[in-house]
């Protein structure tokens, strides 16, 4: 029991000073990445130094999220690996410490991983990557609308429908407005026409309108008013804003309840329900890469550093481009929201777990 504990506390020693040293390279690379590709953007604009300085530190926790799992798999892959090379591990298996038995500590490390870059990710990196975003697009001169042309709005689970021109977020109003009320059956109740509305605060308030009432007789009535408004037109403007909001600024919560927005306004939402459960799977990611170090790390006796790297970028590329593939046919509607994110964690853990249950021990 002493013997297997003293080795796993060597293999910890041999671990953080590798993870520490490439979770630094992976993410002074993320960061170099990012600044060379809005670079000529920043010189054209003139941009302060100070301000890409501060935009390359609000960046940071951004690259050390994205670099983590990458740098785990490279330092569990290096450890296992030099050890191979020195015959250390064939030793360790012949004092009778199996692989399983041996990487518990890891295991433990991915473990804390998972649960502190969820959160990690949900409280600081979404903050610093908004933070990030607006100083770019102010450096650039990008301005930044949710205002919202020929939009369309479902409200109180179908029983009101909302077609506008122009909805214009600085002032809060829809141009060309059109509503249709519906009764329990879904059949048309009553049509309201204006030229303008624009949000009290509570309620749309309408101008210069044409309204139609559906009669208990089946027939209909035209009225008209200067200005008119309902208790039943309450719909929030944010519903009628332009609904590319950038998905990775927004927290965990605040997906869940877009998500729920989405379905109440009758407006596409697998995009943004899929984007929420990716951030659940992929919080899993570093136990997933443990399995994959723990499979080949005792493969390699020549040129280590070379093929820990070297199998670490492979191993991550296929699993963001896995990644990549399922969110995008979860976004177009080809996969369920679900699937789509949670199938690649699915896919590698089973090709993880095989791999370790067929390694060297």
């Amino acid at each position: 029991m002493r013997r297997a504990k003293t080795l796993r506390l060597y293999l910890l020693r041999l671990f953080l000073p590798a993870f520490g040293a490439s979770l630094g390279l992976f993410a002074l690379i993320l960061e170099l990445v990012d600044l060379f590709t809005n670079l000529w953007r920043y010189l054209a604009q003139a941009a302060p130094f100070a301000a890409v300085l501060k935009i390359m530190f609000l960046y940071l926790p951004t690259a050390l999220y994205n670099g983590l799992p990458i740098a785990l798999l490279f330092a569990s892959s290096y450890s296992l690996a030099t050890l191979y090379a020195d015959n250390e591990l064939t030793v360790i298996f012949g004092s009778g410490v199996s692989l399983r038995s041996f990487m518990m500590p890891l295991f433990a490390v991915a473990a804390l991983l998972c649960v502190a870059s969820f959160f990690f990710n949900d409280k600081v990196v979404l903050s610093t990557i908004k933070q990030k975003n607006e100083l770019s697009r102010k450096l650039l001169g990008q301005a930044d609308s949710q205002s919202n042309p020929d939009v369309t709005v479902i409200s109180r689970d179908g029983s009101v429908v909302y077609r506008a021109q122009f909805y214009d977020d600085t002032s809060k109003t829809l141009s060309g407005v059109t509503v249709i009320e519906r009764d329990a059956a879904k059949e048309p109740d009553a049509r309201t026409e204006a030229a303008i509305a624009h949000w009290d605060g509570v309620h749309w308030a309408f101008g210069t309108v044409r309204r139609f009432e559906r009669k208990g007789d089946g027939s209909w009535t035209e009225l008209s008013y200067s200005s008119w408004t309902s208790p039943l037109l309450d719909e929030k403007p944010d519903a009628f804003r332009s609904q590319n909001r950038d998905l990775s600024e927004l927290s965990a919560a605040d997906l869940r309840v877009y998500v729920s927005f989405l379905r109440r306004a009758g407006l596409p939402f697998g995009s943004a329900m899929a984007e929420r459960n990716k951030r659940f799977s992929f919080a899993f990611t570093p136990l997933i890469v443990v399995l994959l170090a723990g499979a080949s790390g005792g493969r390699f006796r020549k040129n280590v550093l070379l093929a820990s790297l070297l199998t670490s970028l492979v191993s991550a590329t296929l699993y963001y481009v896995t990644q990549m593939v399922t969110m995008l046919m979860a976004k177009t509607g080809d996969l369920d929201p679900r699937i789509g994110a949670w199938a690649p964690l699915v896919i590698f853990i089973v090709l993880g777990v095989t791999s370790f249950r067929n390694a060297r021990t």
